[in-house]
């Protein structure tokens, strides 16, 4: 349950760049009584190549950084299927949450870890962000800086650390058959008859029986 290292890419100026096209296009449809066919085309083409440079460059120092730890594999959250929900209808949110390329990252990744000589492992993903990694509870965010999570005990931290934190230790929870890779959870001998099951959370690997040590990059 050791992390061993961790960092933060955030290619705030590539996107910045793009949703300032996206806030553009939104002003122009407002104006707009009927949307022709092609509406904001220049627009977003130009929105869609800014965000294909983004992922090309996040899936690449994520990769390099993964190697200079000494890592062979990295895990990613298994998101196949997901569809935005939060923001409301025609929102900058919910435009935001359209642009994440999660799919095209993960294959990019994927791509680069093979040459490499690496893999990607896929974990289950739910829980993963709305459970604090100490083992205290769900979190809550903050409704101004989304990003910032509350712990139940108090503390705060960074909503995304916290989810890579859970992220590596389903890996490592499944590698040690603690749980079932499919669901997440604590696999049958290890709860009790008609006890609710929490998603496993970095503290699952701190209350395990001491083993051979194990490293978790964020």
């Amino acid at each position: 349950g050791t992390v061993a290292a961790r960092g933060f890419f955030h290619p705030a100026a590539d996107i910045d760049r793009r949703d300032k096209r996206a806030t553009l296009i939104r002003r122009k449809a407002r104006k707009t009584a009927r949307l022709s066919k092609g509406f904001g085309r220049t627009w977003y083409r130009k929105a869609q190549h800014i965000n294909e440079d983004i992922a090309q460059q996040t899936s690449r120092r994520l990769v390099d950084f993964a190697l200079a730890q000494g890592a062979d594999e990295i895990v990613l959250e298994d998101l196949k299927g997901w569809r935005p929900k939060a923001g409301k209808k025609r929102s900058g949110l919910r435009q935001r949450f359209h642009q994440w390329l999660h799919r095209w990252l993960a294959t990019l990744i994927e791509q680069k870890m093979a040459e490499a000589g690496g893999r990607v492992v896929y974990v289950y993903s739910r829980g993963t962000s709305s459970w604090a990694f100490d083992g205290s509870g769900r979190v809550k965010r903050d409704k101004a800086q989304h990003e910032l999570a509350t712990f139940p005990n108090g503390k705060q931290y960074n909503a995304d650390l916290n989810a890579s934190y859970n992220i590596g230790a389903r890996y490592w929870a499944w590698k040690h058959k603690l749980t079932r890779r499919k669901d997440g959870q604590l696999s049958a001998g290890r709860s009790s008859p008609g006890k609710p099951r929490t998603p496993v959370t970095l503290s699952t690997l701190w209350r395990r029986e001491p083993e051979a040590p194990h490293q978790c990059v964020a």
